[in-house]
């Protein structure tokens, strides 16, 4: 096929670019080649952790089997407060019909800084299990972030879930240091 040839002409380093890989994935999704889409980003991502590709790994179509979940978890180890990451593992919890897993995730990624994706995303799961109040909250607050404006208070989290959705675990570098957090 073309567009597998022209994928295995480019070099390394192009094919990390995360402009050039999800114009590929999104295509060979598009073409039924979700394997492939999925391996050129996982491979992308695997060389150079990219937010922005951390999103589309969520959002390209299931190939038959799925092991993305437990792929996306593993990294979690590594990128505790990655808001992307954290919004794709609601996403693909979501898909699984994993509820309170994914409203977990949801929760802990927009405490770590994530937009309206997650409101957003939010809003899907609520929606998926019948809560319609809270579902159209976590709409409105999609839209709010979107336009900068302060977001409503979402029911039904307790203070305790609060502070454990904005702890992140403490990272360390190569010598065992901790990192402080970038301002």
């Amino acid at each position: 096929m073309a567009l597998r040839e022209q994928w295995s002409s480019l070099s390394g380093p192009l094919r990390q670019q995360p402009v050039i890989v999800t114009a590929y994935a999104h295509r060979a999704a598009a073409l039924g080649l979700e394997d492939a889409a999925l391996d050129a980003v996982r491979e992308a991502i695997g060389a150079s952790w990219s937010e922005d590709i951390v999103l589309l790994f969520g959002l390209l179509p299931a190939p038959r089997e799925d092991r993305r979940l437990a792929l996306a978890e593993a990294w979690l180890e590594a990128h505790p407060s990655s808001p992307a990451l954290l919004v794709t593992l609601g996403r693909l919890c979501r898909n699984q019909s994993l509820w309170g897993k994914a409203e977990d995730y949801l929760h802990r990624a927009i405490a770590q800084g994530a937009g309206s994706e997650a409101w957003e995303a939010l809003g899907h799961v609520l929606a998926a299990q019948g809560d319609d109040a809270r579902s159209r909250i976590s709409y409105a607050n999609a839209l709010r972030v979107a336009r900068a404006e302060a977001v409503m208070e979402l029911p039904g989290r307790g203070l305790r879930q609060k502070i454990l959705d904005e702890a992140v675990a403490e990272e360390r570098d190569e010598h065992g240091l901790p990192r402080l957090p970038l301002p």
